[in-house]
C-alpha cells in the first residue's frame, strides 16, 4: 500500500523537487525514500522490494550524474520491465494476478489463473503501449503531463485491458 501511494505521488513529487530544489537534495529524497520501501517491503516478504529497487538506482545516477531528468526515468524503467515480463508467458498469469488482488478482483468474480491466461496477449499489448506513452510523455509533453500521466494516466491503460480481457474471455465462454 505505501509503495501504491510513493508511486502515485511520485511524478508530481519529482516535478516539484527538480522545480524547487536542488538534484542533490530530490535524489537524496528519493534515495532515502526508496531505502525505506526497500525494507518495509523485504520485512513483508513482498517481492515488489524490486521496485523500489529501480526508484534507488535511478536516484542515486540521479545523484551521482547531477541530472534531475534522471529521476524521471523510473517509471519507464519499471514499465519496461513489467512490459517484459508480461512477454514472457510462464511469468504472466503471477503479474496479473497479483495486480488484481490488490483490489481482491479475482475473489470477487471468481476468476481462475487459466482464465487470467487465456487472453495475456491484451496485457503484454497493454503494457507495451504504457511504455510508448511513458516515453511520448517524457519526450514530448510537458513535466506537469508527465506527471499526470505517470501518476494515474497508465492506470487507464490497464483498465481498458482489463475490461477488454473480460469481455473477450465472457465471449469465448459464450461460443463453448
Amino acid at each position: 500500500m505505501i509503495l501504491t501511494i510513493f508511486s502515485f505521488i511520485y511524478g508530481p513529487l519529482i516535478v516539484w523537487m527538480t522545480d524547487s530544489l536542488s538534484v542533490k537534495t530530490s535524489s537524496l529524497i528519493i534515495l532515502f525514500a526508496s531505502i525505506v520501501l526497500i525494507v518495509f517491503n523485504y520485512k513483508e516478504k513482498s517481492p515488489v522490494w524490486i521496485i523500489p529497487s529501480v526508484y534507488f538506482i535511478i536516484s542515486l545516477s540521479a545523484l551521482i550524474f547531477g541530472k534531475t531528468i534522471l529521476m524521471q526515468f523510473a517509471p519507464l524503467a519499471i514499465s519496461l520491465g513489467v512490459a517484459f515480463l508480461l512477454s514472457m508467458k510462464y511469468k504472466t498469469h503471477f503479474l496479473i494476478q497479483n495486480g488484481l488482488n490488490r483490489w481482491h478482483f479475482l475473489k470477487q468474480k471468481r476468476i481462475t489463473k487459466e482464465q487470467i491466461s487465456s487472453n495475456i496477449w491484451i496485457w503484454a499489448v497493454a503494457a507495451w503501449i504504457n511504455v510508448s506513452l511513458h516515453i511520448i510523455f517524457l519526450i514530448f509533453m510537458s513535466k506537469w503531463f508527465w506527471a499526470f500521466y505517470v501518476s494515474v494516466g497508465w492506470y487507464a491503460v490497464f483498465a481498458a485491458a482489463a475490461i477488454l480481457h473480460i469481455y473477450v474471455w465472457q465471449k469465448s465462454r459464450v461460443k463453448n
